[in-house]
C-alpha cells in the first residue's frame, strides 16, 4: 500500500518536473504531469479494496442490500474519475470540454442513482398508507 507521503512526494517530483520541461516543451510536460496522475490514480484504485470490504461489513451489520453498496461505490468513482479528467483537461487548456465532462459525471452519477430514488419513494408511499 502506497503511504500518503509517497503519493505526495510522486506529486512533487512530478510537479517540479513537468514545470522545469514547461518552457521547452509543452506538450511533454503535459504528458509528464499526465503520468505522474496516472501513477497517483492507479496506485490509490489498487488499495481501495479494503475500503470495500469495510464498507461490505458495515452493510451486511446493518442488513442493508449489496446493491446499495455496488450503487454507492459506482457513485464515488463517477466522481473521482470525472474530477481527474476534468482536472486534467482545465491544465490542458480544454475549459469547455471539462465542463461537458463534468456535466456528464453528474448525469450519470443521477442514472445510477435513479432505482434508490425508486426504493425510497416506494417506502414513503408505503409509510403513508399505514
Amino acid at each position: 500500500m502506497m503511504s500518503i507521503a509517497s503519493i505526495c512526494l510522486i506529486g512533487i517530483i512530478t510537479a517540479v518536473i513537468s514545470l522545469s520541461i514547461r518552457r521547452q516543451n509543452s506538450e511533454i510536460a503535459f504528458l509528464t504531469a499526465l503520468a505522474g496522475c496516472v501513477i497517483i490514480f492507479v496506485s490509490v484504485v489498487f488499495n481501495i479494496s479494503s475500503l470495500l470490504e469495510t464498507l461490505n461489513s458495515i452493510f451486511n451489520s446493518a442488513a442493508v442490500k449489496t446493491y446499495y453498496i455496488k450503487v454507492l461505490v459506482k457513485a464515488v468513482g463517477i466522481c473521482f474519475l470525472c474530477e481527474f479528467a476534468v482536472d486534467l483537461c482545465v491544465d490542458a487548456g480544454q475549459r469547455a470540454l471539462a465542463n461537458n465532462i463534468s456535466i456528464a459525471g453528474k448525469a450519470l452519477i443521477l442514472i445510477t442513482a435513479a432505482p434508490l430514488y425508486k426504493d425510497v419513494l416506494n417506502s414513503v408511499l408505503a409509510l403513508t398508507q399505514v
